[in-house]
């Protein structure tokens, strides 16, 4: 058998000059040194002043004589050739081309191009048999190389490719990168061999390549879709400035299994106007052929998707109010802002944005929304400042080193939570992280100062930084409104929570089975917030300036309270929670029945039509009644949990609902609701309907409705 090379030693890999080594080390060994030193007798190893700088060095040696130098090909001695080449080693081009021609290797640096690529000329096959220098002659290593040949598979190599690069946004260059190439060459020498290395316009073209070829499986699944096909979509502006919509389905399979999918992400090029948008988002439809079959759209309240829907709507053929589910999330956010920071908050936004390249400007526009807005300040300050940032760590090291209790001095060192325009309620963050902080506020600013000052010495300019003016300072009754709005705060944070999900049941890490996303909780959620700001209003006298506390609040809950009172334009809102066996009518009368008793038949009415016009003539679809969904009781409930609990009855489940017509069979699915979240709970009326999520739904007929819109993206 031949003698197979050593595993490849780590500094082979790795030169140290920092370039991709060789695959194997060539060195002779004893034994070959021997045969070598047989075969050219008069020769001794090369003794050279300077080093070689060929590529070809690596794959071979220098032996000289009185006369001349040689270089030795190690490939061919390693394989025992018959005949080992060796060619004259004042040029090395002639070794190039035997080492290219006869055994496959060529520079691994990539800086040269192959010569078979560039010239056409005749050269032998590169081979796994001679990578591993294995005899053809002998029929186990003959057999050896035919098994490892037929493993590797070089389209399925370059599809893992770019399913590494798409799904991990990588840049399509990583494809190219010599690194990359060489750790793939030494896991399979194959990928050297069958020259399955792709270039980032081939990422390109294969992600295009199977995005159309699974596109027309998907079509298939679609029009094999038992229900409405529910779509959600937004818009997002990439780092290089693309602005994309991600448009979303989600749907049964025939299974009635709950399905989602991206069906595009279309760049708009011209301005965002409904229209575009609309365009864009009905080419995708329709390049899905799924305009008979779509249900509810999951929307943030931008007034351009408005626009976006009276488009689609018209050219559907379907009422683009009713249709429409407006993302709970959004709403939620809209009420915060407005509750931290009053009236005319979009023309507050509006002001930072044009002045955002003026420190000062921004600075004392925030300071006009009180103490929230120092808070802001004094963020942003040591967000920026590397400086600030490891003063802030070190007072909390100092302090976490000189307690006696283990646990403290376990604790890590916090840094500020600084605040956004993207990610929902991230003024509770800021605030809950900062009052995390507070116990080191006045010291850091004391030595912030000293920093400065020293910093300054002999400038004519002494002004200390704005967060460092005694008016920006967070004094005691400031920190006394953070608390307070933190408190409220986290009634929001817990529904959002909830209601941010993908409706499916999930075994979180607590080891409680808990499903996120219901469309189901929106009217519970509405109500319990609506009651908790109620709640803090009758408290105001409590906190600093109560007047401005108050009137904040009431903003917050007249802002909340316009929202509600447009859940009636889409009646799966209630429908969702009429059908849901521990709420059903019972709750619309607790919440409603002393204020507002006309509330309760317009809801029965609303649903009533709902039935009447788009579900009471569906075909009844069966499914199996799996039983109930065993979950495991959280021993920690947040104070929503505890509103839901104390609101919610137990329920015979054999109880079903029925319409004012006579009928069989209530839908199988009324509504599920659109969203990148989608949820496939415990079944409800023996199986015959499934909750739907708070963000993305769909429709399907049977015993009951299924429900639930996507509400948060």
């Amino acid at each position: 058998m031949a003698n197979h090379p050593s595993p490849i030693p780590f500094d082979s890999v790795l030169s140290v000059d920092n370039k991709p080594g060789v695959p194997f080390d060539w060195n002779p060994t004893p034994e070959e040194e021997a045969r070598i030193f047989k075969r050219w007798q008069g020769f001794t190893i090369a003794e050279r002043s300077k080093d070689t700088s060929s590529w070809v060095w690596e794959y071979g040696i220098e032996i000289q004589s009185p006369k001349t130098r040689r270089w030795i090909c190690m490939p061919c001695i390693r394989q025992k050739s018959n005949n080992p080449q060796s060619y004259d080693s004042r040029g090395t081009q002639n070794a190039e081309h035997h080492l290219w021609k006869s055994h496959g290797h060529w520079d691994v640096s990539g800086k040269r191009p192959v010569p078979s690529l560039t010239k056409g000329g005749k050269r032998m096959f590169p081979s796994i048999t001679d990578i591993f220098n294995l005899s053809r002659d002998d029929p186990k290593e003959q057999s050896l190389a035919n098994n490892l040949i037929k493993r590797f598979d070089r389209e399925h190599f370059q599809k893992l490719v770019v399913n590494w690069i798409v799904d991990s946004q990588q840049s399509f260059q990583q494809a190219e990168n010599p690194r990359l190439r060489h750790i793939f060459e030494y896991l399979n020498p194959a990928v050297q061999v069958t020259d399955a290395h792709i270039s980032r316009h081939t990422v390109r073209r294969l992600a295009i390549r199977y995005f159309e070829k699974h596109k027309t499986r998907v079509k298939g699944i679609l029009k094999e879709a038992p229900g409405q096909i529910h779509i959600a979509f937004d818009g997002a502006r990439s780092r290089n400035r693309h602005t994309l919509y991600g448009i979303t389905a989600l749907f049964r399979n025939v299974k009635n299994e709950p399905q989602k999918i991206v069906l595009g992400l279309p760049e708009l090029i011209n301005r965002h106007t409904g229209e575009n948008i609309a365009a864009e988002v009905l080419d995708v439809i329709r390049s899905f052929g799924i305009e008979d079959k779509l249900g509810y759209f999951t929307l943030d309240n931008a007034g351009n998707n408005d626009t976006a829907m009276e488009i689609i709507g018209q050219n559907i053929g379907f009422d683009p109010i009713q249709r429409r589910v407006r993302c709970t999330g959004h709403i939620l956010n809209l009420v915060v802002k407005a509750l931290l920071f009053g009236k005319d908050v979009e023309a507050f936004e509006e002001s930072l944005v044009k002045g955002e390249l003026l420190a000062r400007a921004a600075h004392d526009e925030w300071m006009k929304k009180g103490p929230v807005g120092k808070a802001h300040n004094f963020v942003v300050w040591v967000h920026r400042s590397d400086m600030l940032t490891q003063l802030l760590r070190q007072l909390q090291r100092e302090y976490f080193a000189a307690s006696e209790d283990p646990e403290i001095q376990s604790q890590g060192p916090l840094d500020v939570h600084l605040d956004n325009d993207t990610r929902w309620l991230s003024q509770y963050y800021m605030i809950r992280r900062l009052l995390k902080l507070q116990p080191f506020y006045d010291e850091f600013i004391i030595k912030a100062k000293r920093l400065f000052q020293e910093a300054r010495k002999g400038e004519r300019d002494t002004k200390l930084p704005p967060c460092l003016e005694k008016k920006s300072l967070l004094g005691d009754n400031d920190w006394a409104v953070l608390r307070a709005f933190e408190n409220i705060l986290h009634d929001f944070y817990v529904v959002v929570q909830v209601l941010q999900g993908d409706t499916q049941s999930r075994r979180r890490s607590t080891g409680v089975e808990e499903t996120f996303g219901s469309m189901t909780d929106v009217l519970e959620a509405f109500e319990f917030l609506l009651g908790k700001l109620e709640e803090a209003k009758a408290l105001i006298h409590q906190y600093p300036e109560p007047e401005q506390f108050g009137f904040n609040i009431n903003l917050g809950w007249m802002k909340l309270d316009k929202y509600y009172r447009t859940l009636k334009d889409s009646p799966v809102y209630y429908a969702a929670a009429a059908l849901h066996p521990a709420v059903r009518w019972t709750y619309f009368d607790d919440i409603w029945s002393q204020d507002h008793p006309d509330w309760i038949q317009e809801a029965k009415n609303l649903v009533q039509t709902l039935w009447d016009t788009e579900y009471c003539n569906l075909e009844v679809r069966t499914t199996p009644n799996e039983g109930p969904v065993v979950k495991k009781r959280k021993t920690k409930l947040s104070s929503f949990d505890k509103y839901r609990e104390a609101h919610r009855r137990g329920q015979n489940p054999e109880t079903k609902f029925k319409p004012d017509v006579q009928s069989s069979a209530f839908p199988l699915s009324l509504t599920e609701a659109l969203s990148y979240n989608y949820r496939y709970p415990e079944a409800f009326d023996n199986s015959s309907f499934v909750f739907l999520p708070s963000e993305l739904g769909e429709t399907d007929r049977g015993e009951a409705v299924i429900m639930g819109a996507l509400l948060c993206q």
